[in-house]
């Protein structure tokens, strides 16, 4: 089959789709329980099912990767990926992508309880040294912190956030700063004692990013029109139950 004939063929078999192409590609880190890979299963998590749902209502195929943070960003902006989840939202980000909130979560301080015990608040973290991914959203919601509180506690930045639950795990510092779920689900995954921080931390909303070079507005409206049909007809509702989420309820809003 020639190329001319090929594109045609292609053309034909996806009229009936929103896009130009035969397939997508989508984008996120290895972060369970969000999207990550399972052995030999490939790609699993919350973020994968509503997605392959999505691909399904188009009646489209779609390539799922993994990726580090910063190669998941870039690939969205430069349009070599269409969608990525989960991601958390800034100015920056909102400049280059479309978004739609798909999960609420927190960022929370985890240690062991000899530890966790004693912290009633910001002021209790002084001297200690705190683990984070970076660079990240979650690093810069523990910078915040970090100005509020005077100071008061050393930043110690890691590859991943797993690397950080390891070192915390193995005592290489007394607290560590992650989104709550990943930690619940690695803490639960691995039987870890690990605990999390009553109160302390910051509530986040999790994101389903799609590229502005791979989509225009109307390509973007039908896709947030089959994501309300998941909302109505309780899928979405299905999934976060099956990993144990939070559906965001909000009123979603675009850059």
């Amino acid at each position: 089959m020639n190329t001319a004939v090929s594109l045609l063929f292609t053309a034909i078999l996806f009229g009936s789709s929103a896009f130009a192409a035969p397939s997508l590609t989508i984008i996120g880190q290895d972060y369970e329980p969000f999207y990550f890979k399972s052995g030999t299963s490939g790609v699993q998590g919350a973020c994968y099912e509503i997605i392959q749902r999505l691909c399904q209502m188009e009646q489209i195929h779609c390539k799922f990767k993994i990726a580090p943070l910063r190669k998941f960003l870039s690939m969205l902006r430069d349009g070599k990926a269409d969608i990525g989840c989960p991601i958390s939202a800034s100015p920056q980000r909102e400049t280059v992508f479309f978004m739609t909130p798909v999960f609420s979560t927190k960022y929370s301080f985890f240690g062991p309880e000899n530890y966790v015990k004693k912290i009633k608040g910001y002021p209790d973290l002084k001297g200690m040294k705190v683990g984070v991914f970076s660079p990240s959203m979650t690093e810069v919601s523990l910078q915040k912190i970090h100005e509020f509180s005077d100071k008061g506690f050393l930043i110690e930045p890691e590859a991943t956030v797993f690397v950080s639950l390891r070192k915390l795990e193995n005592k290489a510092y007394p607290l560590a700063y992650l989104n709550r779920d990943v930690a619940a689900t690695w803490i639960q995954r691995t039987r870890s004692q690990l605990l999390e921080v009553p109160e302390l931390g910051e509530s986040v909303s999790y994101y389903m990013a799609f590229s502005k070079k791979r989509f225009d507005q109307t390509q973007f409206s039908r896709l947030e029109g089959h994501l309300l049909e998941m909302r109505k007809n309780r899928f979405m509702d299905s999934i976060a139950e099956k990993y144990k989420l939070h559906l965001f309820q909000g009123s979603a809003r675009n850059p």
